[in-house]
C-alpha cells in the first residue's frame, strides 16, 4: 500500500482543486502539476529535456506559459539568476495584461542578482506605464529598496510613501511606515499611523514625543490617546481623544474612545453625552455605543439613557435600522413595563427578521421550554425564525428547538418537516449535526460560479493572484468578487497561510447563500488540515482524534501560532501559562515548551485528553477546557440526561458558544476529509 505523508496528501488535494482554474489547452501539463506539488526536481528535468529537444527540432517542446510557470518555481527556490535568463527570453510572449507582472518579477530578479541600477530603471518605466493597482504596492516597495541601496535618499522616501499609499491593509502598511521612519524624515502623522499598527515602535514614539502639541494633527492625538488608554492613563486619553475628535476623518472613533475613557474614570455624564451623540448621529460606532450605554445605565443616568434609546428608535429607523432595532431591544430589557411593551411591539412588527428580535424570541422560548410549556416555546421560536437571519447559529438553533418542541407536542410530521428545512438551509452548523450525521454536507466540488479562469493563475503568478483579492473586504465585497476570493483562498492554503485563508473565505462567505456551504470542497477552505504534522503527532501520543484537535485549534486561535489573548492564553491551543507548565511536567517537557507551536499542540491535546478522561463526554470536556473543571463539576451536580439541553443551559455565554463551535468544527472535519480521523 502506498504510504503518503499528510503533507503530500494536502498538496495533492490542493493540486486537484487548483488545476480546475486553468483555461488553456495545456492545463494540467506535467510542468504545471509539478509546480503545484512543489516538485522542483521534476520541473528541472522537464525544462532540461526541453532545451535538448529545442536544439534538435524546429518547434519548442514546452510553451512560454510553461516556462513562466517554471520561472515562478525558480523564484520560490531563490534561484533568481536562472529565472532572469528565462524571463529575458519570453518577455514578448506574455499576454499584454500580464506584461507588468512579468516585469515585476524581472525587476526583483535583477535586484537580487546585484543589477540594482538596471532594476531601478526598469521599475521607473513600468510605473510610468500605469501598472495595475494591485501591483503598485509591491513595485513601490522594490523601488524604495533600490533607490535606498543606490543612495538616493529623497527618491527612496518618495517611493516608500507611495508604498504606504497603496498598502491594501494596515498590516502591509507597517513595512512601508518602518522604512519611512528609518529615513529620519517621517511626519508626526506617519509616526502616529505606525503606532496605531505597531504600538511598541520606539522611534515612532520618539517622533510624537518631540511633536509640538499645538501643531499636531488629529491622527497624532488619536494615536497618543490609544497609547494613554493602554497605559490606563484615562485622563490623558480623554484629553488626546478630545483633540482628535475635531478631525472629521476620525472624529467619531475618537469620541467613542473618549467616552470609554470617561467611563473608566467614572465621569458618567461625559460618557453619557458622547455615546448618546454617537447613537443618534454616528455611523461607525452607534451599535457599540448602544451596548455601552446599556452598561452605563446599571450605575448612572438610566432614565436619560432610556430616553436616548427612544429617540434612536425613531431617528435611526431610516438611515440605520440596525441601530433602531438595537435601541428597541435595549428598551425591552431595561425600560419600565409600558416602555418595554411598546418597544417590543415596534421591534417585532417593524424588524421581525432582525437578530435582536430573534434573540428575544429565543430567550422567551427557552424560558417556556424549561417550564415545559412546549406550545409557547414553539410559538416564540416559530415567530422569531427567519431564513434572512445573518446569524447562522441563531437561525439553526431556532429551527432545531422548534423541531424538539413539535416532538414534545406529538407532531412528528411537522417535526420532520422542520428537520428537513434545518438540514437543507443551514448545513455544517452545530444544531444541524444534532439531527443529521453528515450535517447536510455533500461530497462535491465548488459550484461553477467559483471557477472563473485567471491568466495570472495559468501563467504561475500565484503571488499576484493573491494581491487581486487583497483589497476586497467585508464592507465592499460583491458576488462578482467570488472567483477572485476563491483563488486567493486556495493559494493562501497552498502557502500554508491558514488564518489568511479562513479570513478571506469568510469575506467571500458574505455573498454566497448558505446552501453553497454544503460543498465539501468549499468547506475545506475554512477547515484546513493546518499544522498537520504536529496534529498527527499529538493525536498519536494522546489518543485524541485529529479532528478533535483541529476542532479546538480552529476555535481557539484560528491557526495563528503566536496569538495571545487578553487573559494571557497563548498559541495554537490557547494555553494559560500555568496550565501549560502543569501539562509540560506531566510530559517531561520544559516549562516554556508551550511557546513552540508543535509543543503547544501536544500540551493542549494532552490537557484535553485528561479532561475527556475525567468528564467522559466531549461537550463537558470542552466546557472544562474553556471555563475550568470546577465550574463543570458545579454544572453537572445533577445527572446530564439531555446533552443538547445541557449545552444550551451553560451559564457562561462564551463557554456555551465555545462548546457549540468546537463540536461543529469536529463534525465538519470528519465529514469533509476522506482520509479518516
Amino acid at each position: 500500500m502506498l504510504n503518503l505523508s499528510h503533507r503530500t496528501i494536502h498538496l495533492m488535494t490542493t493540486l486537484i482543486s487548483l488545476v480546475v482554474f486553468s483555461a488553456t489547452a495545456c492545463a494540467g501539463s506535467e510542468m504545471e502539476n509539478a509546480f503545484w506539488l512543489r516538485d522542483w526536481r521534476t520541473m528541472d528535468e522537464i525544462y532540461s529535456a526541453s532545451l535538448a529537444q529545442d536544439v534538435s527540432t524546429s518547434s519548442p517542446s514546452i510553451s512560454p506559459r510553461e516556462k513562466s510557470i517554471y520561472v515562478n518555481g525558480l523564484w520560490l527556490q531563490g534561484r533568481y539568476e536562472e529565472g532572469v535568463i528565462i524571463l529575458e527570453s519570453i518577455q514578448q510572449d506574455y499576454p499584454n495584461d500580464l506584461r507588468a507582472y512579468a516585469d515585476m518579477l524581472y525587476i526583483l530578479g535583477l535586484e537580487r542578482t546585484g543589477k540594482k541600477h538596471d532594476a531601478f530603471e526598469r521599475g521607473k518605466a513600468v510605473w510610468e506605464s500605469y501598472p495595475p493597482d494591485s501591483l503598485k504596492y509591491y513595485l513601490a516597495y522594490a523601488m524604495g529598496r533600490l533607490s535606498r541601496d543606490l543612495e538616493m535618499k529623497d527618491e527612496s522616501l518618495m517611493w516608500f510613501r507611495r508604498m504606504n499609499e497603496f498598502a491594501p491593509d494596515p498590516k502591509r502598511a507597517i513595512p512601508a511606515l518602518s522604512q519611512i521612519i528609518e529615513t529620519g524624515e517621517a511626519t508626526a502623522e506617519e509616526a502616529a499611523s505606525m503606532l496605531l499598527n505597531s504600538p511598541s515602535n520606539v522611534r515612532a514614539l520618539a517622533i510624537l514625543a518631540a511633536t509640538d502639541p499645538a501643531r499636531a494633527g488629529g491622527l497624532v492625538a488619536y494615536a497618543l490617546g490609544h497609547g494613554a488608554y493602554s497605559a490606563r492613563d484615562y485622563k490623558e486619553a480623554m484629553r488626546q481623544f478630545d483633540l482628535a475628535s475635531k478631525d472629521v476623518t476620525i472624529g467619531e472613533d475618537a469620541r467613542y474612545y473618549a467616552a470609554y475613557s470617561a467611563y473608566r474614570e467614572k465621569r458618567d455624564d461625559t460618557a453619557f453625552k458622547l455615546w448618546s451623540e454617537i447613537v443618534l448621529t454616528g455611523f461607525e460606532y452607534p451599535q457599540r455605543s448602544v451596548q455601552r450605554l446599556e452598561s452605563l445605565a446599571e450605575r448612572a443616568r438610566k432614565s436619560d439613557i432610556i430616553n436616548t434609546f427612544k429617540k434612536a428608535a425613531e431617528a435611526r429607523a431610516e438611515d440605520y435600522p440596525d441601530v433602531a432595532a438595537d435601541a428597541l431591544a435595549a428598551l425591552i430589557r431595561m425600560g419600565d413595563a409600558a416602555s418595554a411593551r411598546e418597544a417590543e411591539k415596534q421591534l417585532f412588527s417593524v424588524y421581525p427578521s432582525n437578530s435582536q428580535a430573534a434573540t428575544i424570541r429565543w430567550e422567551r422560548g427557552w424560558k417556556a421550554w424549561k417550564e415545559r410549556k412546549y406550545r409557547e416555546a414553539y410559538d416564540q421560536w416559530h415567530a422569531g425564525y427567519s431564513p434572512m437571519l445573518t446569524n447562522s447559529e441563531l437561525a439553526s438553533r431556532m429551527l432545531y428547538w422548534q423541531m424538539r418542541a413539535l416532538e414534545k407536542l406529538n407532531s412528528p410530521v411537522a417535526a420532520e418537516r422542520v428537520k428537513t428545512q434545518l438540514v437543507a438551509t443551514w448545513p455544517a452548523e452545530y444544531h444541524t449535526f444534532l439531527v443529521s450525521r453528515d450535517g447536510g454536507i455533500k461530497q462535491a466540488q465548488a459550484p461553477e460560479k467559483f471557477l472563473a479562469p485567471s491568466d495570472l493563475m495559468d501563467w504561475g503568478f500565484f503571488t499576484y493572484v493573491r494581491l487581486e483579492g487583497a483589497n476586497i473586504t467585508a464592507s465592499n465585497v460583491t458576488s462578482a468578487d467570488v472567483p477572485t476570493l476563491y483563488r486567493t483562498t486556495r493559494l493562501a492554503l497552498w502557502e500554508d497561510e491558514y488564518t489568511s485563508a479562513v479570513r478571506t473565505f469568510m469575506v467571500m462567505r458574505r455573498v454566497f447563500p448558505s446552501e453553497d456551504m454544503a460543498s465539501s470542497e468549499l468547506l475545506k477552505l475554512a477547515y484546513p488540515r493546518a499544522f498537520d504534522r504536529e496534529v498527527m503527532a499529538a493525536s498519536e501520543r494522546t489518543g485524541l482524534p485529529s479532528s478533535t484537535i483541529w476542532g479546538v485549534m480552529r476555535q481557539e486561535s484560528l491557526y495563528e501560532p503566536d496569538v495571545s489573548s487578553s487573559a494571557g492564553a497563548y498559541g495554537l491551543m490557547q494555553l494559560m501559562p500555568a496550565t501549560a507548565r502543569e501539562e509540560a511536567r506531566k510530559m517531561s517537557m520544559p516549562d516554556d515548551a508551550y511557546l513552540r507551536p508543535a509543543d503547544n499542540v501536544m500540551l493542549g491535546a494532552n490537557h484535553l485528553a485528561g479532561l475527556f478522561a475525567r468528564f467522559k463526554e466531549l461537550p463537558l470536556a470542552f466546557a472544562a477546557y474553556n471555563a475550568g473543571g470546577s465550574r463543570v463539576r458545579d454544572w453537572t451536580k445533577n445527572p446530564v440526561t439531555d446533552m443538547a439541553e445541557w449545552v444550551e443551559s451553560i451559564p457562561f455565554r462564551e463557554t456555551r458558544g465555545f462548546v457549540k463551535a468546537v463540536m461543529r468544527n469536529i463534525q465538519v472535519y470528519r465529514q469533509i476529509y476522506s482520509e479518516g480521523d
